[in-house]
């Protein structure tokens, strides 16, 4: 044992009471020698496993990202639908029940529709002027943000409307 993890192990038995602390071990130089190589052998295996991990995590928020914008691109086109079939209300009920699933999973999609940037803020891929608009708001959402458990594996991009510009015949704000 090195000296400094022989220090945290001596100072992490005095945590505990003195009926539960263990005593210190004793190795004699080869047994530490053998230790020591082992540690050695191990310790490679170990940070590719770490390595191996962080890729795991990061190739299942790609996949969320993916998927919850897949979902949200599908709610925001029959939400945007006059007159719905009756299949397709049938398919609707498996979307919702997954936006519900994903939601309890600690998934959160936001739209940004709306919303003056403050705070969190989207990326903004478009500025537009907008007839009519009081002040500057988001006025389309082109690809949602999304959380997982609170953090952030997709950065929104928006079209962030101006105030501004003249209202022509037909337009409305």
């Amino acid at each position: 044992m090195s000296w400094l993890s022989n220090l945290s192990w001596r100072l992490k038995q005095l945590s505990y009471p003195e009926e539960f602390r263990l005593p210190e071990p004793e190795f004699d130089g080869d047994q530490l020698d053998t230790l020591e190589d082992l540690v050695q052998l191990i310790q490679p295996a170990l940070i590719s496993a770490e390595d191996l991990h962080r890729r795991d995590r990061r190739e299942l928020a790609r996949f969320m990202a993916e998927l919850g914008t897949g979902v949200w691109r599908v709610k925001k086109k029959v939400e945007s639908m006059k007159r719905v079939p009756r299949e397709i209300k049938e398919a609707i009920y498996a979307l919702e029940s997954t936006w519900e699933s994903m939601a309890q999973d600690g998934v959160q999609v936001i739209d940004h529709v709306g919303e003056v940037p403050l705070g969190m803020v989207p990326k903004v891929v478009k500025v537009i002027e907008v007839p009519g608009l009081e002040r500057e708001m988001i006025v389309e959402a082109l690809k949602p943000t999304i959380m997982l458990k609170g953090e952030v594996i997709q950065v929104g991009e928006v079209v962030l409307g101006r105030p501004g510009g003249e209202a022509r015949d037909g337009d409305t704000a």
